[in-house]
Formats: C-alpha cells, structure tokens, sequence
C-alpha cells in the first residue's frame, strides 16, 4: 500500500484501479485492509496525541512511560490499557498512509 501511494496509484484518499491491481488483493480486500488500519490508527493516535510523557519505541512497538503515567492515562481512558502491553504493529506505516 505504501509503494503504491508513493507511485500514485492513490489519488485524493482513493486507489486507482492499477493500484488495486498491483498490490494483488481483491478491490473489497484492499478497501477492508485499509479501513482496519486507518481505523486502528486513528484510536491510538486519539488516545496519545499530545502526550509528551510518552515515547515511541521501534523496536517493542509500544508506547513507552514511567508507571505513574500509565496509571494516571489508564484512569482517565480505560480503553488505552491494551496499548501498554500489546504491540502496535505497524504504526509508522499507518501514519504513512
């Protein structure tokens, strides 16, 4: 997808037909697949933007802050506690995109 947005095969938000073609998915598929992404990156991007106490880590692929920080982000959006464990795969391709 990313290739594919670069050789603009993606023009105002939408896949060309060749774009669909090169990337090898089924035109549902690839509509589905970025749906999935956008959507999952626009909830942690929702839940972190403007925390300056947190950092990304490439290489875990988590959101990384003291305890305290943690606590106190957990207790004010509950939804954001699956973050503090679970990798978030692709998150810089996701922002690309």
């Amino acid at each position: 997808m990313i290739d594919e947005t670069s050789m603009g095969n993606r023009i105002d938000g939408s896949w060309t037909t060749q774009g669909y073609t090169n990337i090898g998915l089924q035109k549902n598929n690839v509509k589905n697949m970025h749906k999935s992404l956008k959507d999952r990156w626009h909830e942690i991007h929702d839940l972190f933007s403007g925390l300056s106490d947190f950092t990304w880590n490439p290489s875990t692929k988590i959101f990384e802050a003291e305890d305290e920080v943690w606590d106190m982000l957990i207790k004010a959006k509950p939804l954001v506690a699956k973050w503090r464990v679970n990798p978030i795969r692709h998150y810089k391709l996701m922002e690309d995109l």
